[in-house]
């Protein structure tokens, strides 16, 4: 899993077109021919390092499980307030929802 870095790469794909939101995350991608990338954004307003933690954890399966199968590009998860509450079930269809509203599946 390769892995954006840097504050530039993060700030490209906010400002993408391609975006996604629920009531859990969202999840914003920036289409790019050459690599898969991923970052993870979790405020301190979430919770604790151990809850933010956690929640990064739950995204990198979630995205690692879908990940094959997904375009090039860069993707950026944005966790919402609540989130560490929700069952990792409820947290991977919303994921599958969305990767299937925005085309990303191949």
């Amino acid at each position: 899993m390769v892995t954006l870095n840097t504050k530039r790469d993060f700030d490209r794909t906010y400002k993408s077109q391609t975006r996604w939101h629920n009531s859990h995350f969202i999840l914003f991608f920036r289409e790019d021919s050459h690599f898969k990338r991923v970052g993870f954004s979790v405020s301190k307003k979430i919770g604790n390092a151990v809850c933010r933690n956690r929640i990064k954890r739950r995204f990198r399966s979630v995205y690692r499980e879908f990940m094959p199968d997904l375009k090039n590009g860069d993707m950026v998860l944005l966790a919402k307030n609540g989130l560490d509450k929700v069952a990792y079930k409820t947290l991977r269809s919303g994921y599958k929802y969305a990767l299937t509203r925005l085309g990303l599946v191949a």
